[in-house]
């Protein structure tokens, strides 16, 4: 990892293209997986008003673009726990189906995810460790402030008056809060894809609901922490790198895998890869609000409690996040089988979101299916055809089934 902290770091504000750099230490990185693929890479730093640093991978062409012509951006956002490596995993993964399809594809890392965490402070010079960071932002920060930089960083950058954005899971959530609570912000977005998105969670996964009965279950493990998990190299973790160097670790990694995603449907082995940094450092305060949701059967902000919300909302209770105001042009795609976004409650988001164009269901996808599925390729496809169709002044609502 030095060598790559090193580079990226030295890169601050003017960042250089890294093709052709031969980065021996970064097997677990995206610029590697990105590089590995044949693909052009550039790494941009952004600080945010709140003042975190995020870090974006940017692939600005395709390997196949001999021309070199930069297309219309696009900014994609990971899911929790996660980084842009969602995005990187296979030749059959989204950001490279995209990069063949003309676009200029930028992948944002939240705040201390992925790469942001090794950039360094521009006001000490130096990478602040983990531990020393603030850890005090839930859902709201990473939309206000991380995502709408980014947005306004790459139209900054390129010239274009809009991008498309898309998100997958909580990038999708964090999608939606950017666009709820910033609603200027639809006007800078052209098509907006929502890839199994986490909203209201009323029909969760079952598998929890002794944490629903049982509360303390959550809390209790987490009390005086501000983040989870606490580890050396979260960027190269020793789960991930035993489940891709030992074969017999094979089948017990894919039932790992099985396990998070909640059902037993096709992974496609190469992209075991995201056990290397899966889990990513996470703010307790995010992880409680994501309970939160969970519990509750609304889209809301962070409840602090009865005396906080006074204070923060000026209600006893946290408000709803008005999804009217999220105006940009709409495409869902969700699973049949997908027990973390069912189609119960992607059915609820459809009803009130105001201009939803698309609705895809995928029948034999679970729920990282559209990251890890070995049938991944023609839907990625029809993602890129669907961005490069003009039918935002079609006011018909589409739903497809993709088997």
């Amino acid at each position: 990892m030095d060598i790559f902290v090193q580079f990226a770091s030295n890169l601050q504000r003017n960042p250089e293209s890294l093709e052709g750099k031969v980065l021996t230490q970064t097997k677990s990185t995206k610029s590697d997986q990105i590089l590995s693929q044949g693909y052009p890479i550039e790494i941009h730093e952004i600080e945010t008003k709140d003042h975190y640093m995020v870090g974006m991978e940017r692939i600005p062409y395709s390997k196949n673009n001999v021309n070199k012509t930069i297309g219309k951006p696009i900014i994609l956002l990971h899911g929790l726990y996660g980084t842009s490596m969602f995005y990187t995993l296979t030749n059959k993964s989204l950001s490279f189906i995209l990069s063949d399809a003309g676009f200029d594809v930028w992948l944002l890392n939240f705040r201390l995810a992925g790469i942001s965490k090794y950039i360094k402070n521009p006001r000490t010079g130096m990478v602040t460790p983990l531990k020393n960071v603030s850890w005090n932002f839930s859902f709201d920060e990473l939309g206000i402030y991380d995502t709408t930089a980014g947005i306004d960083y790459i139209l900054n950058k390129t010239g274009h008056d809009k991008l498309h954005m898309g998100g997958y899971s909580f990038g999708a959530t964090i999608c939606l809060i950017a666009l709820a609570e910033r609603p200027e912000y639809n006007d800078k977005i052209d098509k907006l894809i929502l890839i199994v998105p986490t909203a209201r969670m009323k029909y969760y996964d079952r598998r929890l609901i002794i944490l629903k009965i049982f509360p303390y279950l959550f809390h209790r493990p987490l009390r005086g922490l501000e983040y989870i998990p606490k580890m050396k190299q979260p960027d190269n973790q020793w789960f991930g790198n035993q489940c891709k160097n030992k074969k017999y670790m094979k089948w017990f990694c894919i039932y790992a895998m099985d396990v998070l995603q909640g059902n037993y449907l096709a992974i496609d082995y190469e992209t075991i890869d995201i056990l290397k940094t899966y889990p990513q450092p996470t703010s307790i305060k995010v992880m409680t609000h994501y309970y939160q949701l969970i519990l509750a059967d609304h889209f809301r902000k962070y409840d602090y409690g009865k005396k906080g919300n006074i204070k923060y909302y000026h209600s006893n209770t946290p408000p709803d996040y008005d999804l009217s105001k999220v105006m940009a042009a709409t495409y869902i795609y969700h699973s049949k089988y997908d027990v973390i976004a069912p189609p119960k409650d992607i059915k609820w988001l459809i009803k009130r979101l105001p201009n939803v164009k698309n609705v895809t269901m995928v029948k034999k996808f679970s729920h990282m299916g559209f990251a890890t599925s070995p049938h991944l390729r023609p839907i990625n496809i029809l993602i890129a055809k669907q961005l490069l169709v003009d039918d935002c002044n079609n006011d018909m609502l589409s739903n497809k089934t993709y088997s």
